[in-house]
């Protein structure tokens, strides 16, 4: 990725944050705004400093930042500065196993973050007000295959569920609880509409479909943090094509005799292996393997093309300092 990319990233998805980060370090309350007093007076006797925290009625919103990157490139080196620990475990594997996969990145972690982004195939920022009712910040286009859903919450029973038409949707809440902490909550939604003859809100209509509650992923969001939500793909381990010749000769000898007949087919499988060709292609498999992608929420809503490039979504989700 070229320098103008990552500066571009660095900055425009942690620009607040990261301002705010130092205006802390500098002592400074984040929502102060008498820019003008120095920070080196000291109060006088009978004044006393008022930190403004912030309530459940503080507005609140987020930064919505989609990064699309190729989907060849394995994406682990930025997960690694990514704490994925701070989803609990249960919700965690709910998640992965959906193939999405969610995180809480710090801001000390930002710089390292996006100098391991591959290539950049486009971004863009969209902003999302807290609001009682959550709001679609990924969608897909109308589903052609069917996709398959894992409800399963231990220790109930295995619940698979398949979809069909529609479109998948991840929804996004953003409000803050009684203390005034800001919390983030996604959930994937099945959007089918439905006709009624009881007139209905446009908000209300926006849920048509089904809503997964039991993928429900509820974080804090504070100003030094940012969820990072992405496909969910391990990669599989460096082929090795090689055969040891002990392992050969042990599988001859286990094989029953043949006759002639089947000798004549024998010898002519063994004339297509090429002993050169083969370790040629075990030199050629030392990188670790792309694996297939099942027909799940992580491939719906989090791969597809941009700019004739097959690409995988990664989004960052901050804290918006401005909501105007």
């Amino acid at each position: 990725m070229n320098q103008t990319h990552k500066c571009r990233l660095m900055f425009g998805a942690f620009a607040a944050l990261m301002l705010l980060l130092s205006l802390n370090a500098c002592e400074v309350p984040p929502t102060s705004t008498k820019l003008d007093i120095d920070p080196t007076a000291k109060p006088a006797a009978d004044e006393t400093l008022v930190i403004e925290q912030p309530t459940a009625d503080t507005p609140v919103g987020a930064l919505i930042h989609r990064i699309d990157l190729p989907l060849a490139v394995s994406l682990e080196p930025c997960w690694t500065t990514v704490n994925e620990s701070s989803v609990p475990m249960l919700k965690r594997g709910m998640w992965q196993i959906n193939g999405l996969r969610i995180g809480v990145l710090h801001a000390d972690n930002a710089p390292a973050f996006a100098q391991s982004l591959p290539d950049i195939h486009g971004e863009s920022r969209a902003k999302l007000i807290g609001s009682p009712h959550p709001s679609p910040v990924r969608s897909t286009p109308r589903l052609i295959q069917p996709v398959m859903v894992d409800l399963t919450d231990p220790p109930k029973s295995p619940q698979v569920i398949k979809l069909r038409g529609g479109k998948l949707q991840l929804l996004a809440k953003i409000s803050r609880d009684e203390s005034g902490q800001a919390y983030l909550e996604l959930t994937p939604h099945h959007y089918k509409p439905k006709a009624e003859l009881i007139p209905r809100s446009p908000l209300e209509k926006q849920l048509d479909g089904r809503v997964f509650d039991t993928l429900t992923a509820r974080l804090a969001l504070t100003a030094d943090t940012a969820i990072v939500v992405g496909l969910y793909r391990p990669w599989l381990k460096p082929v090795d094509l090689r055969i040891p010749l002990d392992q050969t000769e042990t599988q001859a000898a286990q094989e029953p005799t043949k006759t002639t007949e089947d000798a004549g087919d024998a010898s002519e499988v063994l004339d297509e292996i090429d002993p050169e060709q083969v370790s040629s292609e075990a030199s050629e498999n030392t990188e670790p393997q792309q694996p297939e992608i099942p027909n799940h929420l992580g491939k719906a809503l989090m791969a597809g093309r941009r700019a004739g490039h097959d690409t995988q979504v990664i989004m960052v989700i901050s804290l918006l300092d401005d909501l105007e």
